[in-house]
């Protein structure tokens, strides 16, 4: 029995429309991956200290990113977000996050024994979150003995943060500005919107799996300054495993070299395909949900489509899922899908054919939750995770301080993080939402410090 292998073959064929960003299909045509794969040996390289093919990929990658140096990565962003925030912060110093920062910053800085100091989020009446340029100036204001500023850019929902004056006066106040770019792995071959790196980030970090046709978990990370790179290696040579899958390393390779022959033209073909998209979406009585967010100052990805669902986003992905499409992610109120230079213009206009067949039913508008508010502060994030900790009950956790995350999702954005104290508001919101609804509890326990 190989239950795996049945498992991965059952669910390919379907039409993607979330990562990995290949789509199913290579970008140079099939191979024995088993032939491929092998290790540190006299013909191939060392990714701790490349020499031969590894240092000439990484070459060619920072040239493709503006960067002085690509390291790649094996463990996703993860491992390069890690990196970044120990990277300019020590051990007691505060780095800048934002409130949807993913989960590695803030474990990143449980690691490095770092201080996070939050940026608390703007929310729509209709429940999108985001950082708005005004709240992350604020932060350096109030933190100005920072040692960085990490942001995120673009969003899941494809929301890039403008990032020119809070790098600007980040460099005057002297905090480094690192950025979580996983979901722009394409930018430097997208016209119209500028990577992290050409608005002057220090650091960026990229996932070249979720929209770049590398295999799931590769990820490159980018610096400003070479004379950056060494500790950075340091950082990851105890963040990552000293066995990296070369097979791995090479679908990054392959992901920038496509990119350079033929990738840049696709890519600019997929977005305006997924503008005929938007443009087809009146006849099919949904709204794409980037023109209601024009007002926000952001800029929008223009290959990352998010369909506002009246029905509800979960019904939208369940219909899509029964007609064989997958998307990216689903919420209350919409589904978000991810469009590489891996889809084709045909696949693209099925999925209009199946929104007018299935046109939106009902209303839905549920209660959200109140994600601006940050909850009262107890301990830093370290002391929090490494204290003896106890699982209690949700009923009896109000006052309590968290050992772990929690949230909702969607968002995926904590309600509560490490060091904070429950409320009762938090508590109430955890309560009326379904176990697959919520993150970060045990059954219907919180993970709390003990007392």
């Amino acid at each position: 029995m190989r239950p795996i292998y049945d498992m991965l073959l059952a669910a390919s064929g379907r039409r993607s429309f979330h990562m990995p960003g290949h789509k199913g299909v290579s970008p140079f045509g099939t191979a024995d991956l088993y032939a491929l794969d092998t290790t540190e040996i006299p013909q191939t390289d060392d990714l701790y200290c490349p020499e031969n093919g590894i240092a000439e990929a990484q070459r060619l990658y920072a040239r493709a990113a503006g960067a002085a140096e690509t390291l790649f990565l094996h463990n996703g962003s993860t491992a390069g977000i890690h990196a970044m925030v120990q990277l300019y912060a020590g051990e007691g110093d505060t780095v800048i996050l934002p409130r949807n920062a993913h989960l590695s910053a803030a474990n990143g800085c449980v690691i490095g024994g770092v201080k996070a100091a939050w940026i608390p989020i703007t929310q729509l009446p209709d429940g999108y979150c985001y950082i708005a340029e005004a709240d992350a100036l604020a932060a350096l204001d109030a933190h100005p003995h920072a040692k960085a500023m990490l942001l995120t850019r673009p969003d899941f929902y494809g929301g890039c943060l403008p990032l020119e004056r809070i790098i600007a006066k980040a460099h005057g106040m002297g905090i480094k500005v690192v950025v979580d770019e996983a979901h722009g792995a394409h930018l430097p071959w997208l016209e119209g919107v500028a990577s992290a790196g050409e608005l002057g980030a220090d650091a960026w970090v990229q996932s070249v799996h979720k929209t770049l046709p590398g295999l799931t978990g590769s990820a490159v990370l980018h610096l400003r300054s070479p004379a950056d790179k060494p500790k950075a290696m340091r950082i990851l040579r105890r963040e990552q495993t000293s066995s990296p899958s070369f097979v791995m390393l090479m679908s990054i390779d392959d992901s920038r070299a496509y990119m350079e022959e033929t990738g840049r033209e696709k890519l600019a073909l997929t977005a305006k395909m997924a503008n005929i998209l938007r443009s087809a979406l009146p006849v099919t009585g949904y709204e794409e949900a980037h023109c209601q967010w024009r007002h926000t100052g952001l800029q929008f990805d223009p290959t990352r489509v998010v369909l506002h669902a009246p029905q509800g986003g979960f019904r939208l992905a369940k219909t899509l899922r029964e007609n064989g499409i997958d998307v990216e992610m689903a919420d209350i109120r919409r589904v978000v899908l991810i469009l590489s230079c891996m889809d084709g213009p045909g696949d693209i206009m099925r999925l209009v054919g199946i929104l007018r067949e299935n046109p939106p039913q009902g209303r839905l508008l549920p209660m959200l939750p109140d994600m601006r508010t940050l909850p009262e502060k107890a301990l830093d994030l370290r002391p929090a995770v490494m204290a003896d900790c106890e699982p209690v009950p949700l009923a009896e956790a109000e006052g309590r301080i968290a050992a772990a995350s929690a949230g909702l999702y969607p968002p995926g954005i904590p309600l509560i993080c490490p060091g904070e104290k429950f409320s009762r508001e938090i508590i109430s919101l955890l309560q009326r939402a379904g176990s697959q609804e919520r993150f970060g509890l045990e059954g219907e326990n919180l993970l709390c410090v003990k007392l």
